[in-house]
C-alpha cells in the first residue's frame, strides 16, 4: 500500500477523489433525473405489454379503485389502492399468482418504480404528462 501511495502524484490523488465524487453525485441525482415531468400523475395498468386502464393518480387522501381484467379466457378483478399520491396494488386471486409478490411491493410514488406481478406479465406504473409548452414563437426581437 505504501508503494501504491509513494508513487501517486497529488494530481492522482485529486482525480480519484474527482471520480469518486462525480459517482456519487450521479448515483443520487439518477433518480431524480428520471421522475421527470411536472404534469398530472397518471396510474398506468399494462397487461402482457397493452395498457388496460389509466386512473388519474389521487394527491390527496384515500380510494380504492376495482379494474377488470383478463387471463387466459377467465375475468378477474384487481384493486388499486390510492393514498396521497401513491398506489399500491392490492393482492390479486391466488388460482392465477400463487406468491403475493407484487402486494409485498408496497407503494410508489415516482415514475421510476413498478409493481410486478411476472407470472401473468401485469405492471402498475406511475407517468407523469410533460407540461404544456406554447412554442408560438421561437424568438423575439425589440
Amino acid at each position: 500500500m505504501r508503494k501504491i501511495l509513494k508513487m501517486m502524484t497529488l494530481g492522482d490523488i485529486i482525480l480519484i477523489i474527482l471520480i469518486v465524487i462525480l459517482s456519487i453525485g450521479a448515483t443520487l441525482a439518477i433518480p431524480w433525473i428520471l421522475a421527470g415531468g411536472d404534469g398530472e400523475a397518471e396510474v398506468v395498468v399494462t397487461l402482457r405489454g397493452e395498457n388496460i386502464h389509466r386512473f388519474p393518480l389521487l394527491e390527496s387522501g384515500h380510494e380504492e379503485i376495482p379494474f377488470d381484467f383478463e387471463v387466459e379466457g377467465q375475468q378477474y378483478t384487481g384493486v388499486l389502492e390510492m393514498q396521497d399520491g401513491a398506489v399500491r396494488l392490492q393482492r390479486l386471486p391466488e388460482e392465477i399468482l400463487p406468491l403475493g409478490i407484487h402486494r409485498d411491493m408496497g407503494w410508489i410514488s415516482t415514475t421510476y418504480e413498478v409493481i410486478v406481478a411476472l407470472p401473468i406479465q401485469m405492471t402498475v406504473t406511475i407517468e407523469r404528462a410533460e407540461a404544456e409548452v406554447h412554442d408560438d414563437y421561437d424568438i423575439i426581437v425589440h
